[in-house]
């Protein structure tokens, strides 16, 4: 009896170190993100630009992702579908403006440099690239 309960507890230990660096992974693979970003985005099917800025921080529980597109007048957050060292996925949920954007688009971004990224987005249920921008890295103001 004793011997199964020392088992099952080094199962678990086990278990847990096995996971820990796939946590640690995670979040070091998307940290390239964290910070604010502004772009002008270009929409290929009307040919338009728009400002865009997209803010990544960490929440309470999870890394929060937050975009608007103001000339627009709508924004949101996107759901993470996959991150690695230079590239991310995810899905854009709208939480204003849905009578004026398209809601649950896909968005890749895609590393170019530690001050920019490729933003890519393609309309729900489609693999055509159907708007684009540059995000550039916004400086923080430094403390006085």
């Amino acid at each position: 009896m004793k011997r199964e309960a020392l088992r099952k507890q080094l199962s678990v230990v086990a278990l847990l170190l096995l996971l820990t660096p796939l946590t640690e992974l995670q979040a070091r693979t998307s940290s390239w993100l964290r910070g604010t970003w502004a772009g002008a985005g270009y929409q290929t099917d009307t040919e338009s630009t728009w400002p865009m800025t997209l803010t990544v921080r960490n929440g309470p529980r999870r890394r929060l992702y937050l975009v608007d597109y103001p000339s627009l007048k709508c924004g949101g957050r996107w759901k993470p579908l996959g991150t690695g060292k230079r590239r991310a996925t995810f899905t854009e949920v709208l939480t204003h403006g849905q009578a004026d954007c398209l809601d649950n688009g896909r968005v890749i971004i895609q590393r170019i440099s530690s001050t920019q990224l490729l933003y890519l987005y393609s309309n729900q249920g489609s693999k055509k690239i159907t708007a684009s921008a540059i995000l550039n890295r916004r400086r923080m103001a430094a403390n006085n």
